[in-house]
C-alpha cells in the first residue's frame, strides 16, 4: 500500500499478509476497486455487492477459481476491518451462486445479480411518481447513492427486513421520504427537485439545435411541476372516457379482430362522420381506431376471444379521469422513433402560447431544427424535407385529434392547428414526461 492509503486498510492488509501474502494481494486489489483512494469511509454494502456480483465476474480477467479466491480474501480483510456484514456478503451462498451463474453464461450471471441486488433491500426502488434513469446525471447519481446508503442503514437496523411481508412498501416510503426532504447541501432543495431540474436542463440542451433550444427553453420552467387541468374540468378526455365506458361491458370483435360494424356505425356521429353512407369498418372511423389502439397500448383494454374488454388498470383509470389523463399525456410522445418524438415535442411546444399556427409554419421550424440536430434521411443522407417533416408530425397530430385536444384543426381538411385549454395542459404534461422522465440511454 502507498503511504497516503487509509491506515486502517493498510493495517488490516499487513495482518493478512503475515498469514497469507497471496490473499493480502487479492484483498488489496479488491479494496482498491471498491474504495478507490477514499478508504474505509467509501465502503458501502452497495459497493461490495456490485463488486462481488457484477464487477468481479464481468470486468476481472481472472479464472473462475481465482474469482472465488478473491471474494474469500476480501471476506478475510473485512473481518480484520471489523465489517462483519460485508464479510458475510462475500461468504454468502448468494455470492457463490451468482459467480456460478456467470460461469454458465453472462446473461444468467447478470440476471442473478439483478435479482439479488433487488432482494437485498438497499437498491433504491422506483416509485409510482418517480423512476430512476438507466443513465443518470451528476445530481441523480448522487441522490441514488445517498438513497442506497440510507436504505442500507434501514436494513442493518431492522427497519426494513427484506423478504418480510410488506417490506417493499416500507422501503418505498423510506426512499420517498429521503428524496423529498430538504437538504442543506442543495440550498434547501430536495433530491427530487434537483433531479427534475437536472433532467429538464439536460433535455433543453440536447440535440445541438439552437432552433430547438429556443423553442423548448421558453417552456422549460413550466415543466418542473405537474401540469394542472383547467378549473372545473371533470372529464378531460371525454372521447376516451366514453370508449372505456363502452368496453366495461365488452365490445364484440370481428373474425379479424376489428370492432364490429354495428358498434362502429353507432359511434360515427361522435367522431364527426360526414359522408352520406355509414362507415363500413373501424378503419374508416380512424379516430375511433386510434383510441382503441391507445387503450390497448396502455394496457387499459385487452382482447378476450372475440371481445374487447377493460383490464383491471382500465377499470381503475376509467373511474379516475384525472389519473387517466396524466397516463395518456405521459404516453403521447413516448414512441420508439426518435425523429417522431423530436418533431412532436416541438409541435406541442409551439402551440402552447398561441391560438393557432399554420401547419406550414410549424413544418418549417421543425425542419430547420431537425437539420441543425443532425437528422438525415437514410437513403439520401440529406436533412428531412418538408413532406417528410409534415408526415412525421401526424404521429402527434392524429392522437391529439382523436383525443379531442384541438380547438383548431379538429377537421381533416384544416391546415392550421390550435389547442384547447385542456389540450395545452395535456401538451405541458406530455412535455414534462419527456423533459423530466428517466433517461434510458445517453442523450445525443
Amino acid at each position: 500500500m502507498a503511504d497516503d492509503d487509509d491506515p486502517e486498510i493498510s493495517a488490516a492488509l499487513a495482518k493478512l499478509a503475515e498469514v497469507d501474502p497471496a490473499s493480502a494481494e487479492d484483498a488489496e486489489a479488491a479494496l482498491r476497486w471498491i474504495a478507490g483512494e477514499q478508504g474505509v469511509a467509501a465502503i458501502t454494502q452497495e459497493g461490495v455487492q456490485t463488486f462481488c456480483w457484477y464487477q468481479l465476474p464481468m470486468k476481472w480477467l481472472d479464472s473462475d477459481d481465482e474469482k472465488h479466491r478473491v471474494v474469500a480474501a476480501l471476506a478475510e480483510a473485512f473481518d480484520l476491518l471489523q465489517l462483519p456484514r460485508y464479510a458475510a456478503i462475500c461468504r454468502s451462498p448468494t455470492t457463490r451462486d451468482i459467480l456460478g451463474a456467470y460461469e454458465q453464461s453472462l446473461a444468467l450471471g447478470k440476471a442473478a445479480f439483478r435479482r439479488a441486488a433487488a432482494s437485498s433491500g438497499i437498491i433504491p426502488p422506483d416509485l409510482p411518481e418517480f423512476r430512476w434513469g438507466a443513465v443518470m446525471g451528476v445530481q441523480e447519481a448522487a441522490a441514488w447513492s445517498s438513497t442506497a446508503d440510507f436504505l442500507e442503514v434501514a436494513v442493518a437496523s431492522g427497519t426494513v427486513v427484506p423478504g418480510a411481508r410488506g417490506w417493499r412498501i416500507g422501503q418505498q416510503e423510506l426512499a420517498r421520504a429521503h428524496l423529498t426532504t430538504a437538504r442543506l447541501d442543495l440550498l434547501g432543495q430536495t433530491y427530487a427537485q434537483a433531479i427534475v431540474t437536472e433532467r429538464a436542463e439536460t433535455w433543453v440542451g440536447q440535440r445541438r439545435s439552437e432552433t430547438r433550444r429556443r423553442i423548448v427553453a421558453g417552456v422549460a420552467n413550466r415543466l418542473l411541476h405537474p401540469a394542472q387541468l383547467p378549473a372545473g374540468t371533470a372529464e378531460p378526455l371525454p372521447r376516451l372516457q366514453w370508449l372505456l365506458g363502452q368496453l366495461a361491458a365488452g365490445v364484440g370483435l370481428t373474425v379479424r379482430g376489428n370492432l364490429n360494424r354495428s358498434f362502429v356505425q353507432r359511434s360515427a356521429e361522435r367522431f364527426a362522420w360526414d359522408l352520406d353512407r355509414p362507415p363500413r369498418s373501424e378503419d374508416e372511423l380512424y379516430d375511433l381506431s386510434l383510441l382503441r389502439e391507445l387503450a390497448q397500448d396502455l394496457s387499459l383494454a385487452r382482447q378476450a376471444g372475440r371481445t374487447l374488454t377493460l383490464t383491471a388498470k382500465g377499470r381503475r383509470l376509467a373511474a379516475d379521469p384525472e389519473d387517466l389523463w396524466r397516463v395518456v399525456a405521459a404516453d403521447l410522445l413516448d414512441g420508439d422513433d426518435a425523429f417522431s418524438a423530436f418533431a412532436g415535442e416541438l409541435f406541442l411546444a409551439l402551440l402552447l402560447d398561441v391560438g393557432s399556427l399554420p401547419l406550414k409554419a410549424v413544418t418549417a421550424r421543425v425542419g430547420r431544427a431537425a437539420s441543425e440536430a443532425g437528422f438525415r434521411e437514410y437513403r439520401t443522407g440529406k436533412p428531412p424535407d418538408e413532406d417528410h417533416v409534415r408526415w412525421v408530425l401526424y404521429d402527434t397530430i392524429n392522437p391529439c385529434r382523436a383525443l379531442g385536444l384541438f380547438s383548431v384543426g379538429a377537421a381533416w381538411d384544416e391546415d392550421s392547428y390550435g389547442l384547447t385549454a385542456t389540450g395545452k395542459a395535456t401538451a405541458l404534461e406530455a412535455l414534462r414526461a419527456r423533459a423530466t422522465g428517466p433517461r434510458t440511454k445517453p442523450l445525443p
